[in-house]
């Protein structure tokens, strides 16, 4: 011990010794568990035969000037790094294809080689210039200031402006009846490989060295991500065990990609019971509403007789594929479940002065304008029951709710509802993911990967506040395939290839949290896996809240589960760079 402490006050480390010496006290040892998840090499110089990372070779990349307000362009990053792509049933090989891939870096708190790099793992959507020169995630940076490290976040391809490929790619796939290119492409195995080639680059751009026992000039990798980047964190230390040396995941679905969740309503369920946690009687409001809004529709038997105008929808807007009155219900509800889903995640902190999106959309269903002009009838007030909404009032409602979360102004008095599809042929609002695949083409791509490896068992179920709606493998098929044609799900391969169910089994060094009223948290791990994979549950937490906020930063807000998080955090992960070779 005492020979261990003095290479960590000789070393880059020193900075650490306040929480390390806590550590100590605290902690013990760890074992590594690597074993045969891992990718199949020898050591990290063999992850990538081309080691050819010569500077003039980069876009706009200077480590002293680069920042998260200004994307840098990694542009010999290969399109097929796995070699998929050689089989007959694809139209092009695309393994000697390479392209631009966006990223961006914060240098602020890096002080020499030695000191880690935090990686921040791009997910289902565009990573932007910040014009305060914030990366996405606050905790992130305030960790690199603790530990002076160089902060790297990447974005995922097929978002953004990280495209491999171009759109004519698929099109000629499709027209030459050959596998969509995205199938071998657009995969969490492809965007970890990025990852690694990227940062490599990265790394050595830094004069890090390679050799995990220099110690002096090693830098420490640390993947970092929340929600589907989450899954992509964890996967990556599991996968590349050689290059991360150790993983911070924050609300990560592993037990939905591993088909673990038996509960198809899991998802619904947990979202109706924090709404009503928040606002009560807020579940009991929506589910009446949709009730009678189902009810009143009904009776309408053809979609030339029904007036979607009753519920916000602006003329013209109506998606073509809605063809029937049950279909536009569907899509209703659909729109209404995910628009709660999106308001779930961002509750936190939790409070009681309705102003987070969650208690506005409950009162939204609630609204004491309506409870004046004697819309809404409480009958629990006077002892007899649940309120009662009249159909016409539900619809009226419903509209105000619709115009209100989904208009593109404050002023607007309807909305767009094909604006809620993704980009591309044949798309719908129902689509892959059942908590909303999101507008445009990053919906189109998470669409598109909820199609075929990270398949999502989400349905509406009984005890929801919204009418019953189940989901099936079968459902989920027949989606797939009329969007994106010869394209199958495979819920089990990633599981069965990578074996992340039995993480203990394999790697090391893998931090998860989750946010107890966050909706994902039904799908992430619950209880430590080991005593070097381990798991931190926020009561108060959302969708990764301990990564959102940046600790200091109304700091009165912040919940005393989340703050001790935090602290929990940095602890684990100082141990853990301390505990290197």
């Amino acid at each position: 011990m005492k020979n261990l402490l003095l290479v960590v006050l000789a070393g880059p480390w020193l900075r650490w010794l306040p929480v390390l010496t806590l550590t100590f006290l605290l902690v013990q040892g760890v074992q590594s568990t690597e074993s045969s998840a891992a990718v199949s090499i020898d050591d990290e110089d063999n992850l990538d035969s081309d080691d050819s990372f010569a500077s003039d070779n980069f876009v706009d990349f200077d480590i002293h000037l680069s920042s998260p307000r200004h994307p840098s362009y990694f542009t010999k990053q290969w399109v097929d790094h796995t070699g998929v792509t050689q089989g007959s049933s694809y139209d092009k090989d695309y393994t000697d294809y390479q392209w631009s891939q966006r990223f961006y870096t914060l240098a602020d708190y890096f002080t020499r080689p030695g000191s880690p790099i935090l990686v921040i793992l791009g997910g289902e959507g565009p990573v932007l210039p910040d014009a305060q020169g914030h990366v996405k995630y606050p905790f992130v940076q305030y960790l690199a200031k603790i530990y002076g490290a160089f902060v790297v976040q990447i974005e995922h391809r097929f978002y953004g402006a990280s495209q491999p490929i171009l759109s004519q790619d698929i099109q000629d796939a499709r027209d030459h009846g050959k596998l969509d290119p995205r199938v071998a492409l657009l995969t969490p195995d492809q965007a970890l490989h990025d990852a690694v080639r990227l940062v490599r680059f990265v790394r050595d751009q830094l004069g890090c060295s390679r050799d995990k026992f220099n110690r002096r000039t090693y830098c420490p990798i640390v993947t970092i991500g929340g929600s589907y980047s989450a899954f992509l964190a964890a996967t990556a230390r599991l996968r590349f065990p050689y290059f991360v040396d150790m993983a911070y995941a924050s609300s990560a679905p592993m037990l939905y990609y591993a088909q673990q969740v038996d509960n198809d309503n899991a998802y619904y369920d947990r979202i109706t019971k924090v709404a009503e946690g928040a606002v009560p009687n807020c579940a009991q409001a929506v589910k009446t509403t949709l009730e009678n809004v189902v009810a009143y529709y009904q009776k309408t038997d053809n979609a030339q007789a029904f007036d979607p105008s009753k519920l916000g929808v602006c003329n013209g807007t109506l998606p073509q594929y809605i063809q029937s009155v049950p279909a536009f219900l569907d899509e209703v509800v659909m729109m209404v479940g995910y628009t709660f889903a999106n308001a779930n995640m961002a509750y936190y902190p939790p409070t009681t002065k309705n102003d987070t999106m969650l208690e506005q959309a409950c009162w939204a269903f609630l609204s004491s304008e309506d409870h004046q002009s004697g819309i809404l009838i409480r009958e629990r007030r006077r002892g007899l029951g649940r309120p009662r909404v009249d159909e016409e009032a539900s619809v009226h409602r419903l509209s105000n709710f619709f115009v209100s979360f989904l208009g593109n102004s404050k002023d607007a008095t309807c909305f767009d509802m094909s604006a809620q599809l993704p980009s591309g042929p044949k798309a719908s609002i129902s689509s892959g993911d059942w908590s909303g695949v999101g507008t445009g083409s990053s919906g189109e791509s998470w669409d598109f990967q909820t199609c075929t490896l990270l398949v999502e068992n989400i349905a509406f179920g009984p005890k929801s506040m919204f009418p019953p709606r189940a989901w099936s493998l079968e459902w989920l098929t027949k989606h797939c395939q009329d969007r994106f044609g010869n394209v199958i799900p495979r819920p089990c391969e990633l599981v069965e290839e990578w074996q992340f169910d039995h993480m203990a089994d394999h790697t090391s060094r893998v931090l998860f949290t989750n946010g107890l009223n966050d909706g994902w948290s039904v799908s992430g791990p619950r209880q430590n896996f080991s005593n070097s994979v381990v798991v931190l549950n926020f009561p108060n937490g959302a969708h990764h809240s301990d990564l959102s906020h940046y600790p200091g930063h109304s700091d009165a807000t912040t919940t005393e589960d989340i703050r001790q998080g935090r602290f929990d955090v940095q602890v684990t992960l100082a141990k853990w760079l301390q505990e290197l070779p």
